[in-house]
């Protein structure tokens, strides 16, 4: 996944999103997380150049699903097995939180946010949580002793 791709899926996302969805705050919200979503992809897959044969059957992976008025975004990358070991419990964090707690835990992270090596703030998994008001469906599929593919779903209800 490069940024010429992610450029080229958002431009086709916010095409479709202004034809199809009247409502104008769920395209944003829809964008919104689309940009999050592909952002993790970009920034926290762990492959290195030896290990891209893994891509053939673990691609990273985005989808946007609307059934009914909801939208619902899919999302898969590969990540190191220690990895997931810090992404299950801000996962579970996260996710026994109240809409107003994520909603300070956003302003506290926003006010601390330092830079990581990776380029991120630390902030994705919080907006992820803050924009849909719900729980993030998460799994982790053992790849091999180094590597899991992580799927991540995102619910925004009209």
């Amino acid at each position: 996944m490069s940024l010429d791709v992610i450029d080229d899926i958002l431009h086709h996302l916010k095409t479709y999103l202004f034809h199809k969805q009247h409502d104008k705050m769920i395209r944003k919200r829809v964008y919104s997380l689309s940009v999050e979503c592909l952002d993790n992809i970009l920034k926290h897959s762990d492959l290195n150049k030896e290990e891209h044969e893994l891509l053939i059957s673990y691609p990273p992976r985005f989808i946007v699903e609307k059934i009914a008025e909801n939208f619902i975004i899919h999302t898969g990358n590969i990540i190191l097995n220690k990895n997931k070991d810090a992404i299950i419990p801000r996962l579970d964090k996260l996710n026994n939180l109240t809409i107003e707690e994520v909603n300070k835990l956003y302003k506290k992270s926003l006010a601390n946010a330092e830079i990581s090596a990776k380029g991120g703030a630390g902030l994705g998994l919080i907006v992820m949580a803050k924009t849909t008001k719900q729980k993030i469906k998460y799994d982790f599929e053992k790849i091999n002793d180094k590597f899991s593919y992580f799927a991540m779903q995102l619910n925004l209800k009209k």
